[in-house]
């Protein structure tokens, strides 16, 4: 779930921004379910694994995830990316399991016992199979173990940004359109503020008077062991913008790095789809056919067949 924070009147940020990324998040994001609602937590508590999350993202360079003081040397280019992407790989993994861990009705199994665990049971790199993730999760002793990748970070799919653009693009006419009586330069206006604010945000970021643009998109999978094992629950979210006072929080001299702000919408990925989780991860009856019943919910994305 995306949401603008406004702060004070006097924030300078341009808020057509602000409310064309919104409008986008509330459309397309995937935990924008058609029904949603909360279960009450869960007696007794469920013991829950997070497992290793898949970095599947295109990055092709480091420079994209990482803001350096200068170009890193081609022969190290490499070996450099593939560790920047295990950080992240790691943090996605530690940021959820500190989240799920706030929420009541779970029992997660701690950070460093998964990470000694995965080490000797599957690959460093890229995703694992389901049965790995259960050997995992049985090996932890979980009722559910969880799992997923980082879609997009730092740039956004071509079809969600296509999708977003056409959206922010509709409103944002119909808005001037209403207002001018249709007039022709304010409606070029309107196109033209559309193009030059959607190519930074969505194809690589921005950083504009305080507020950062970093995309990151995560979809996270739960899998029961308990009772009768299989999928049971999928779940995504989209972070676009990271507020001032969230920036606020860094050294001014830091606040332009996209690390940092990669990072930030990162983990405010990952504490909605612990929140998501807390309202409606639970283990399901068995199915005739052995499996458990998944949980139901149709996203926007879906809807639009944009989800992953």
């Amino acid at each position: 779930m995306f949401s603008i924070e406004r702060e004070s009147q006097n924030d300078s940020f341009p808020y057509g921004v602000a409310i064309s990324t919104t409008l986008l998040c509330c459309c397309l994001t995937a935990c924008s379910t058609l029904w949603e609602h909360s279960l009450p937590p869960a007696d007794p508590p469920l013991k829950v694994a997070v497992g290793p999350l898949a970095m599947t993202a295109p990055i092709s360079k480091s420079t994209e995830i990482y803001s350096f003081e200068e170009t890193p040397a081609p022969e190290t280019e490499p070996v450099l990316r593939a560790q920047l992407i295990e950080e992240v790989r790691i943090k996605a993994q530690r940021d959820l399991s500190d989240h799920l861990s706030r929420q009541p009705g779970f029992i997660v199994i701690p950070f460093d016992e998964v990470r000694r665990l995965q080490a000797d049971l599957g690959p460093s790199e890229g995703p694992w199979t389901e049965e790995q993730l259960r050997v995992l999760g049985k090996q932890a002793g979980a009722d559910l173990v969880l799992t997923g990748e980082i879609i997009d970070y730092g740039a956004v799919n071509w079809k969600l940004w296509a999708t977003g653009f056409v959206i922010d693009t509709t409103v944002s006419v119909a808005i001037v359109g209403g207002a001018t009586g249709w007039h022709p330069a304010a409606l070029a206006g309107a196109l033209g503020f559309e193009l030059l604010h959607n190519v930074p945000i969505y194809f690589g970021g921005a950083y504009v008077l305080g507020w950062a643009f970093r995309p990151v998109r995560v979809e996270v999978e739960a899998i029961q062991l308990a009772g009768c094992e299989g999928s049971i629950w999928v779940d995504q979210e989209v972070m676009i913008t990271i507020p001032r006072k969230t920036m606020a929080a860094y050294p001014p001299e830091q606040r332009n790095r996209k690390e940092l702000q990669l990072e930030a919408n990162l983990n405010r990925a990952m504490e909605e789809v612990a929140e998501h989780a807390g309202g409606d991860l639970r283990l399901q009856p068995c199915t005739e056919d052995g499996h458990p019943a998944k949980r139901s919910g149709l996203s926007f994305l879906s809807l639009l067949g944009l989800s992953h």
